[in-house]
C-alpha cells in the first residue's frame, strides 16, 4: 500500500500565530517573498520538529518537487492571474489569499466575441511584468531556482482552475442559467478558457524552462452541476487540456460520488484529488485500483471540538475503501482546527508503518 500525507499551512493561521503579513509585495516582488517563505518554514520546524507542516499553496504543491527557497515569480492563483489580464483588480489582504476586489469582471458580456483575444492576454502588463521579472532572475541570479506562473514546483506540473469554477468567477453564478438558456455561451465561454491557459501554460514553460508534464485542473465548482452537465460543459475543455498539455489531476471539491459515472470520459486522468464525502470505495470500483487519489478528511473533524477517535475511526474507514491502491491524504491547516485531530493522522499513519513521521 502506497500512503502519503501531506499537511500545508494557510495565510491566516500563519498571519495569527506567526505575524506574517501577506501584502501585495508578496506577490509580486519575487525575492521579498523568497526570504519571508524562508522565515515560514524556519518558524514551522521550530514549532513542528517532528511533524511534516509546509508552507505550500493548498493542494498545489509536491512535496518531493518543493524547495522552501524556490523563487516564485507570479505566484497567484491561476484564475485570479487571468482575471487580472480580463479588467479585474486584485485586492491584497495580510492574513488570506488575495482576490478580485470587485466580483465578475467578465459579467457585461452578451456574447463569446466580446471575450479577449488570447494575444491580448500574453501583451497585458501584468504578464510582461512576470516575463520580466523571469528574464532577469535567470541572468542575475543563476543560483536560484525560478518557478514561473502556473507552476508551483520542479515537477513541471501546471496548475489551471477549471472551467466551470473559473466561468463563475468570471461571469457569476449567472452561468448556471446560461447552460439551460444559451448552452452555446457556455461552451464557447470555457473554449475560451481553455485556450488562454493553454497559451499561458506553453508560455510560461518555454520562458521558464519548465517542461509540462501535468497538468492540476481545479474544478472547485463542478460538484454543483449534474453529471450530464458536466459531461456536456466541463469534461470535452479538460480533454482539450489534457490532448494539448499532458495527463490530469482533476481537483473535485467535496462529495463528488455523483460525478464518477462521467470521469472515465476524461482523457489521461491520472489523479483523482477529491474532498470529505466522496467514497473511495466508488472511486476504486468506477475508475480503477491504480489511480492515484489525493483525499482531504472530513471538515467537521479537522475542527476544534471534535472527538479525536472519530478522525481516527475516518482514517480506518478510508484505509479499507482505498483498498491497497495508491493514496495521499492532505489538508490545508486553518485557524479553528483540532491540532490534536490534526497530529493524530501524522501519529496513526507512522505508527501503522505507512509513512515515516517528521519533515523531510
Amino acid at each position: 500500500m502506497t500512503i502519503r500525507l501531506l499537511t500545508s499551512i494557510s495565510k491566516g493561521w500563519l498571519h495569527a500565530e506567526g505575524g506574517f503579513s501577506f501584502d501585495e509585495p508578496y506577490y509580486l516582488d519575487p525575492l521579498y517573498r523568497q526570504a519571508q517563505d524562508i522565515k515560514i518554514d524556519l518558524f514551522l520546524r521550530e514549532r513542528w520538529p517532528d511533524y511534516a507542516f509546509y508552507n505550500m499553496e493548498s493542494n498545489l504543491v509536491q512535496r518531493e518537487f518543493w524547495q522552501p527557497d524556490y523563487v516564485y515569480v507570479g505566484g497567484i492563483q491561476p484564475n485570479l492571474l487571468v482575471g487580472a489580464c480580463v479588467g479585474a483588480r486584485l485586492k491584497f489582504y495580510p492574513d488570506k489569499d488575495i482576490d478580485f476586489a470587485a466580483i465578475n469582471p467578465l459579467g457585461h458580456i452578451s456574447t463569446v466575441d466580446e471575450l479577449p483575444p488570447v494575444a491580448d492576454i500574453l501583451s497585458h502588463p501584468l504578464i510582461q511584468r512576470f516575463d520580466a521579472q523571469i528574464i532577469e532572475l535567470r541572468e542575475t541570479r543563476p543560483d536560484l531556482t525560478v518557478i514561473p506562473p502556473f507552476f508551483w514546483d520542479t515537477s513541471g506540473r501546471a496548475t489551471v482552475h477549471g472551467f466551470i469554477t473559473t466561468s463563475m468567477k468570471f461571469y457569476s453564478e449567472n452561468i448556471f442559467v446560461k447552460m439551460y438558456e444559451e448552452p452555446d455561451f457556455v461552451k464557447g465561454f470555457h473554449d475560451w478558457i481553455a485556450d488562454v491557459y493553454i497559451a499561458l501554460i506553453r508560455h510560461y514553460a518555454e520562458l521558464g524552462h519548465m517542461p509540462v508534464t501535468s497538468i492540476h485542473t481545479g474544478e472547485c465548482t463542478g460538484t454543483m452541476v449534474r453529471d450530464n452537465q458536466y459531461d456536456e460543459f466541463i469534461i470535452p475543455y479538460i480533454n482539450k487540456l489534457a490532448d494539448a498539455l499532458g495527463p490530469i489531476r482533476l481537483h473535485s471539491c467535496g462529495q463528488s460520488d455523483h460525478l464518477l459515472q462521467v470521469m472515465p470520459h476524461i482523457h489521461n486522468l491520472e489523479v483523482l484529488d477529491t474532498g470529505s464525502g466522496t467514497s473511495l470505495a466508488k472511486v476504486r470500483e468506477t475508475l480503477g485500483a491504480e489511480i492515484r487519489i489525493d483525499l482531504a478528511p472530513p471538515l467537521n473533524l479537522l475542527l476544534e471540538g471534535s472527538a479525536k477517535t472519530e478522525m481516527v475511526n475516518w482514517l480506518d474507514r478510508a484505509l479499507a475503501e482505498n483498498g491497497g491502491g495508491p493514496l495521499l491524504i492532505g489538508y490545508h491547516f486553518e485557524p479553528g482546527y483540532s491540532m490534536e485531530n490534526c497530529l493524530a493522522i501524522h501519529d496513526e499513519l507512522a505508527e501503522r508503518g505507512l509513512i515515516k513521521k517528521g519533515r523531510s
